[in-house]
């Protein structure tokens, strides 16, 4: 048990391995799973960066939108733009619902098959879509798809990696759902000139390339050995992990398999009254809180419908250009944030970064405010630059750490079911989010164009304060701290500075000093 005495105290932090020592860590086979599950992700990016360029498509809406009368060109109406970009989600939200189940009942691999089959028959639907409703139904079971993303492969991803890697597996996630979209906002860049549906065709129909070749490599794909061991095959395993550990010895192979055990026997015995009762209802309601953040912010708005907003602010020939540097700018911040956020912290990357998102859409309203004489003698620019600075600390901040916050919150006996529900929240955050704002900003409703970021940066002002009083930083602590911590009664704000006992600590107060 002397082992235990690496653990630094307090604030219990252990010393963090220099890049090159994580790096040790990898052999060819973790390599070919960290790659395969990135291109799971990367598909999910690619089809949300996707629909963003394509329907603001000239030749997508001659297929399947309106002729308008006063500017003479076809277009979507605000209603059919609002329900191909939001009812999606409630796809999305039963992917979710259901991905867990069949995760623990079939395996994480069938899970995956799953996931491929409905990425490849929604883009089918889609690339032969004569219908709106058929393009519809297609982006719903694309979503449903993402759905299975955001909650099998953290799952599977943590399962497999060892402990020294396991952040550098989890935030690859959100690095290549940025990646996908940047990929996404590129060719339909690239596209958008053609004069017929190949305009729109061919990035969705690329969308089936994945999906292919995932399953192609999936039986390549060690199957998870805590799954394994649940279904009482502790050779097949063993098996597993040797695999996956390939430079282990036997020994370390059977120490790790009971280890799995423990943790599993411990975390099989979470019920869904667990997540809501008095020991985990905070726990529980700050990982809800950090996904809801996500959405609620507003990042539907440039990202879903940001092409179509710069075109109605007299960027026509530039709208796609736009949104390409805004993925790319997206990209770069999620770079950031996954190299600096284990030295930085949760707390203030999320509250700087939030109270730059709320600062960035009250110029934006601010501007869209302004005198047609104003925004003619070039203050129109500046609604670019608002929205470009506002997708760079999202990125920054509430898209890749509201995950950290759920993994690390969570109580491991309810780990998957608060998971869950965390991210079944988001969903339907965005999907209201996704529904409401071509009301809002659509010159035939509410018409506010720009003035929406009124809206959406006093909500981020809104979860500043509430990321302040309620989102603990949890940076550098171990499973038993985090416990400690909430067991403590300290206020949430107060926990990075509250010292912990280490497990060293804890074993010599159970045991006494002698570790022999």
């Amino acid at each position: 048990m002397a082992r235990h005495g690496a653990v630094k105290s307090s604030g219990g932090v252990q010393k963090a391995a220099s890049v090159a020592q994580r790096l040790r860590e990898f052999n060819r086979m973790l390599v070919f799973v960290m790659v395969y599950l990135s291109f799971c992700a990367f598909n999910f990016g690619y089809d949300v960066g996707t629909f963003g360029g394509v329907q603001a498509m000239r030749s997508f809406a001659e297929e399947f939108g309106e002729y308008d009368e006063e500017k003479k060109m076809y277009a979507l109406p605000g209603w059919l733009s609002s329900v191909m970009t939001a009812t999606p989600f409630l796809g999305k939200a039963v992917g979710c619902a259901v991905s867990g189940w069949m995760a623990e009942k079939w395996g994480r691999r069938r899970a995956i098959l799953l996931m491929c089959t409905l990425s490849f028959v929604g883009a089918v639907l889609q690339t032969s879509a004569k219908t709106a409703a058929q393009f519809t139904v297609g982006r719903v079971l694309i979503f449903a798809m993402t759905g299975f993303v955001i909650v099998v492969l953290p799952l599977f991803q943590a399962e497999v990696s060892p402990k020294a890697i396991r952040g550098m597996f989890g935030s690859m996630l959100q690095l290549m759902i940025v990646l996908g979209q940047v990929t996404a906002t590129l060719v339909s860049y690239g596209t958008h000139d053609l004069p017929d549906s190949r305009a729109w065709k061919i990035p969705v129909g690329l969308q089936l390339v994945l999906p292919f070749v995932t399953v192609l490599l999936l039986p390549l794909l060690p199957e998870s050995p805590r799954w394994l061991l649940s279904q009482g095959r502790a050779e097949d395993a063993a098996g597993s992990l040797a695999r996956l550990r390939p430079r282990a010895s036997a020994e370390d192979i059977q120490v790790e398999i009971k280890a799995i055990l423990h943790a599993h026997a411990d975390q099989a015995k979470g019920t869904w009254a667990e997540v809501f009762d008095r020991k985990n209802r905070i726990r529980t309601g700050v990982a809800v809180l950090a996904m809801f953040g996500q959405q609620i912010t507003g990042q539907t708005f440039p990202s879903q419908y940001g092409v179509i907003f710069y075109q109605t602010q007299g960027f026509a020939s530039r709208a796609f250009l736009f949104n390409v540097a805004a993925s790319i700018v997206s990209l770069g911040a999620v770079i950031m944030t996954w190299l600096y956020v284990d030295e930085v912290g949760r707390r203030p990357v999320l509250l700087t970064g939030g109270l730059c998102m709320g600062l960035s859409l009250f110029m934006l309203g601010g501007v869209a405010s302004a005198s047609q004489e104003q925004l003619d003698r070039g203050l129109r620019h500046l609604i670019v630059a608002s929205i470009l600075l506002f997708c760079f600390f999202f990125n920054l901040s509430w898209a890749p750490i509201s995950y950290i916050v759920v993994s690390e919150t969570a109580a491991l006996r309810v780990k998957e079911k608060t998971n869950l529900l965390a991210c079944v929240v988001s969903v339907l955050t965005a999907f209201a989010t996704s529904f409401s704002t071509p009301y809002l900003i659509n010159p035939h409703y509410a018409n506010l164009g720009g003035k929406v970021g009124y809206i959406f940066g006093s909500f981020n002002l809104v979860m500043v304060v509430a990321t302040f009083f309620c989102i603990p930083e949890l940076k550098g602590r171990t499973l038993e701290e985090v416990d400690q911590l909430f067991e403590s009664g300290v206020p949430l704000r107060r926990f990075g500075s509250v010292r912990t006992k280490t497990a060293q600590e804890m074993y010599d107060e159970d045991f006494g000093h002698d570790t022999r």
